[in-house]
């Protein structure tokens, strides 16, 4: 069960990076999300895409962090805009794509405590 949902909260927060790049680069200026015009808070996709997702990885999948820091490069650069697709197409608040950006957030931080906890 904890392994599960390390798992999905490793993906949720893949999902959360491929959202914010979304975000990035179809949006302007004036249809930009709150959480960008702070620096802090938009960083936050950048650790959960790169960072958070390693730590649910170690849990699983007995590999050095280095290794899986870099192999988590590879699936979010690979996977992941498949993956954020698939989140938008059957879970997508229909109220933007910073809603979207903090579901899959909030989804993959309680998964991944859930499953520390578990673990």
């Amino acid at each position: 069960m904890s392994t599960t949902l390390l798992i999905i909260g490793a993906i949720s927060f893949i999902i959360t990076f491929g959202i914010h790049a979304i975000i990035k680069t179809e949006s302007n200026f004036f249809d930009e999300p709150l959480y960008l015009s702070s620096p802090i808070l938009s960083s936050i996709p950048w650790i959960s895409g790169f960072i958070l997702p390693v730590i649910a990885w170690s849990y699983v999948i007995n590999i050095h962090w280095v290794a899986l820091f870099f192999i988590n490069l590879a699936v979010v650069y690979v996977l992941g805009p498949w993956l954020t697709r698939g989140f938008i197409a059957r879970f997508a608040s229909e109220e933007g794509l910073g809603k979207d950006v903090v579901i899959s957030f909030v989804i993959g931080l309680i998964t991944l405590v859930i499953g520390l906890i578990l673990k």
